[in-house]
């Protein structure tokens, strides 16, 4: 839909557009100049092949600072992208025939990188508050269960998860053996009470065989550099990090030196994105709690609102004599008829909802919001 609502600018049509998986900010300035300093000084060139020295260190302060996670520079590999951290950790450690539950709403890539290590993803729904439950994930598990993949903050919901759940199916995971994969690139947004605490600090016997994935992409506005780390033991590092010699050789060493400057001296950058990003999530949810009907799991992190739109299905928009049938129909609609483009939750195994990136500027989400409400009321039974 991004891509789309991108051609449509380009014929010349005022698009707009609450499709964005990334901040619209720009990097910290530190990390910019950093990379310019690495350019000027001959840096670009092949690095180890689980990264630089100075920035698997960096992380592993990081990590030990801000989640209470013990890893040591030698147990974290650098990536180009948490996504291919995600993928490189599966095709290590899933063997074909081995089944991964992902809890879903979930992000759209989980599914395809299991299929991709000849594996099952088996889909376990979450509750209402976005949030995946003991019982289900124990009547999806069998004996190939292999992996659960966890994120918190969550991409499509928004939901953190808090210390109770964290506790009962990080316990649960090491009473049957399943290794837990824990997405935590939205780690550093968080609003209001919520606090980010990962599963593998919860419940540190995970640590033995679990996996941490993060990044540069969303806390520091860095999606292009494409930097990404994974934690782990030693095992696990050595798999991934020789996996990725054969793959990539190593990460892009500009971004490698850009993001040492942003893990030392990005901070204050970063709280005045995340700042931002809460007062945005504030003006989307009054927006959206104002539309009867319209239910949502309030997003405590991330900048995604996920929206059930079940009770305007099987309505018939005016205008084009379009039925609703599905997130999907909604969005096409929305764009074709409000020049407004979302993304559709089928992404994200819920084909009845749509997702609303708040990565835009207030100006763009008043409007937008508009257009989607009075669209939604247009729709006639």
């Amino acid at each position: 839909m991004a891509a789309r609502a991108a051609r449509l600018r380009a014929e010349g049509k005022s698009i707009l557009s609450l499709t964005a998986g990334e901040p619209d900010f720009r990097p910290p300035a530190c990390a910019e100049e950093a990379a310019m300093q690495a350019i000027r000084d001959g840096r670009g060139r092949y690095t180890a092949a689980a990264g630089i020295v100075e920035l698997r260190e960096a992380v592993a302060d990081t990590l030990v600072r801000e989640a209470g996670l013990p890893y040591r520079a030698d147990q974290i590999v650098v990536c180009n992208g948490a996504k291919i951290a995600l993928a490189q950790a599966i095709l290590a450690l899933v063997e074909r025939g081995d089944n991964v539950l992902l809890p879903t709403p979930c992000w759209t890539s989980y599914e395809e990188m299991v299929r991709l290590a000849e594996a099952e993803p088996r889909l376990v729904a979450c509750g209402a508050d976005g949030l995946p439950r003991v019982e289900d994930l124990e009547a999806a598990r069998d004996d190939r269960t292999t992996m659960l993949l966890l994120n918190t903050p969550c991409n499509p919901t928004g939901a953190v998860y808090p210390e109770e759940t964290l506790v009962s199916v990080g316990r649960w995971a090491l009473e049957h053996g399943i290794r837990v994969m824990s997405d935590e690139i939205y780690a550093a947004l968080v609003y209001g009470e919520a606090r980010h605490l990962s599963p593998l600090a919860v419940v540190p016997e995970l640590q033995q065989t679990g996996i941490w994935v993060g990044g540069m992409s969303k806390a520091y506005a860095m999606t292009g550099w494409r930097m990404g780390f994974l934690a782990a033991a030693p095992d696990v590092v050595e798999a991934v990090s020789t996996m990725q010699s054969q793959l990539a050789s190593s990460a892009n060493a500009i971004s490698q030196h850009a993001s040492v400057a942003a893990l030392r001296g990005g901070d204050e950058d970063r709280e005045r994105m995340r700042a931002t990003f809460e007062a945005r999530r504030d003006l989307v949810v009054e927006r959206l709690h104002s539309i009867d009907g319209l239910r949502f799991p309030e997003p405590r992190g991330a900048f995604y609102v996920l929206a059930d739109i079940s009770p305007w299905l099987g309505r018939t928009d005016p205008d084009s004599g379009r039925t609703v049938e599905s997130g999907d129909d909604f969005v096409e609609l929305l764009l074709e008829q409000d020049l407004v483009a979302l993304v559709p939750g089928s992404a994200f195994a819920a084909p009845h909802c749509v997702r609303l990136s708040f990565a835009a500027s207030e100006d763009v989400l008043e409007t937008a919001l508009d257009r989607f409400a009075a669209r939604l009321a247009s729709l006639k039974a």
